[in-house]
């Protein structure tokens, strides 16, 4: 749902940038005596409305591949609220309540909803209306004589005062789908009815009509954004334009005959009613589709795509800054850094934010997949916490270890063979620590087919709790105990070995250990501070 309303605000925001330069570029080209054609204005138009709705969807998976984290408002930044952290963050019972920080209160779902229910009401009461008049259209039009039919297009005469215009219906089988529309007072004059004819069986051609019921539904979705209907009268314009141009240049209509065509059709109905929904035809300004008949014809075979190109890289940052504004930026070190202090209980495990740390927590906050495993690790976490800490104190050992089941299994007491994600590299476990079956039975647990005591959460916990007793008093350092429980005290030793340091941050930099503590480090970030997934 995150995405949908991500990719809906990115288009509404990108929607008024397109259709600006999209009508500014092609404005200076004229102005500076490069004219495009009617045909490449059309097809620029329909290329920028192609970008709007494409490079939200680049932007997206741009953001589904790489970190991003979540909104902070200035209210809400790290900065001002480093002194409001509520000192009992991390302990607590069971039931373990998300804190939220004076100001930084995320949107009712209460309002979520109303804005929901008002954007569908107001986008069904305007796609719902314009096609039930679609389908009336199809009523009167299979009601009215017909001049002509070739296949499943129909050329009828329709009501006076009406004027000519085409329409494309979605239909099955061999009934007719493609309609055209002439006035009856045309049958006095045969070359006149002629080009009419030409000129909308021409729209058909260029799936002008099927467009149009893509142009209706688009309104429809921005039904209150001005951008989604002038860009709509944009097109439906310069399709009237590439129609026209299309006609002479082919050499099926003459300029002088065409232009007496256009002139009787605007003289015959001055005040016609504009066209049907998801139709279109002649009823646009006269003038300027007449001058257009006899300018020169412009061949820029390049012009098109070199204009959509340059459209897409001004577009493409703005499209990747609306992403930005929907779903949120990413989480910087100096914010984690200041999560990290302000969210640290005294004696408990400390954080230590590196690059890999801050890396981790904004692929765990920021992407999809990340945001669910982390609330269900929450979830789960508040069933179990109770039960885990206590085994965790009687060894003396630090609350902050829960991370480990965190990221090992979201907290969640599984078999070898489930297919549940793990955030930890490696070897896959059982249980809600994920001990091997060599290391579980080091610590005293049976692994055999009769009987896998892994998934005995209270023993199992009491194992975890002494193998990290263990590995912390080899090591003297929690994150180098972290590593050798992922890693083993073989890879661990031989990392000290041949990196010369006993940091960590430096040893994962040099390619000597895996990023699980940067992993279980970004986890107990989140642990501490569960508002990053607002």
């Amino acid at each position: 749902m995150s995405g949908l309303v991500s990719f809906y605000l990115a288009v509404a925001l990108l929607l008024p940038v397109a259709l600006l330069l999209a009508w500014g570029a092609l404005a200076l080209l004229t102005r500076l005596g490069w004219p495009l054609s009617a045909r490449q204005a059309l097809r620029v138009g329909r290329g920028a409305l192609a970008l709007v709705l494409l490079l939200p969807l680049l932007a997206m998976g741009a953001r589904a591949l790489s970190p991003a984290g979540p909104l902070f408002t200035f209210e809400r930044s790290v900065a001002r609220q480093a002194e409001r952290l509520p000192s009992t963050v991390w302990t607590g019972g069971a039931n373990v309540s998300v804190p939220v920080a004076r100001g930084t209160a995320s949107v009712p779902a209460s309002i979520w909803m109303l804005l929901s229910l008002g954007w569908l009401s107001g986008a069904g009461l305007f796609i719902g209306r314009a096609l039930v008049r679609h389908g009336r259209l199809l009523r009167r039009l299979e009601a009215l004589p017909r001049v002509r039919s070739v296949g499943r297009v129909v050329v009828v005469l329709g009501e006076e005062g009406t004027p000519a215009f085409s329409a494309w219906f979605p239909r099955w089988g061999q009934r007719p789908c493609a309609w055209v529309v002439v006035p009856p007072a045309l049958l006095e004059d045969a070359e006149s009815l002629r080009l009419t004819v030409l000129h909308e069986l021409q729209h058909h051609r260029q799936r002008d009509t099927h467009l149009a019921l893509g142009r209706l539904v688009l309104t429809g979705a921005f039904f209150w954004h001005p951008a989604a209907h002038g860009l709509s009268a944009w097109l439906a314009s310069l399709q009237e334009l590439a129609c026209d141009e299309a006609l002479v240049a082919s050499g099926r209509a003459q300029a002088q005959a065409y232009a007496r065509c256009l002139l009787q059709a605007a003289l015959r109905l001055p005040g016609a009613p504009p066209v049907p929904a998801g139709a279109t035809g002649m009823s646009h300004p006269t003038q300027r589709r007449i001058h257009m008949l006899f300018q020169p014809r412009p061949r820029r075979t390049h012009a098109v795509p070199a204009l959509l190109a340059a459209l897409s890289l001004l577009l493409l940052p703005v499209a990747v800054l609306a992403q930005g504004a929907a779903r949120g930026r990413a989480v910087t070190q100096a914010d984690a850094e200041a999560l990290a202090r302000t969210s640290q209980p005294r004696g408990d495990l400390p954080i230590v934010v590196d690059a890999k740390v801050v890396e981790h927590l904004n692929r765990l906050v920021g992407t999809d997949k990340g945001r669910a495993f982390m609330k269900r690790a929450l979830e789960n976490l508040g069933t179990h916490r109770a039960a885990l800490t206590a085994t965790l104190r009687s060894k003396g050992l630090p609350e902050g270890l829960l991370a480990v089941a965190v990221v090992e299994s979201a907290v969640t007491n599984m078999p070898e063979t489930d297919g549940r994600p793990s955030l930890a590299p490696g070897m896959r476990g059982a249980g809600v620590w994920m001990f091997i079956p060599e290391t579980a039975r080091r610590y005293g647990l049976e692994v055999s087919a009769a009987r896998d005591e892994r998934l005995d959460v209270a023993r199992e916990t009491q194992a975890a709790s002494a193998l990290l007793s263990d590995l912390h008093a080899r090591y003297g350092d929690w994150r180098l105990a972290l590593a050798a429980y992922n890693q083993g005290e073989k890879k661990v030793d031989q990392a000290l070995t041949e990196g010369g340091s006993r940091d960590v941050t430096a040893l994962i930099a040099g390619g000597h250990l895996n990023d699980y503590v940067a992993t279980v480090q970004a986890g107990l970030l989140i642990v501490r501070n569960p508002h990053l997934l607002d």
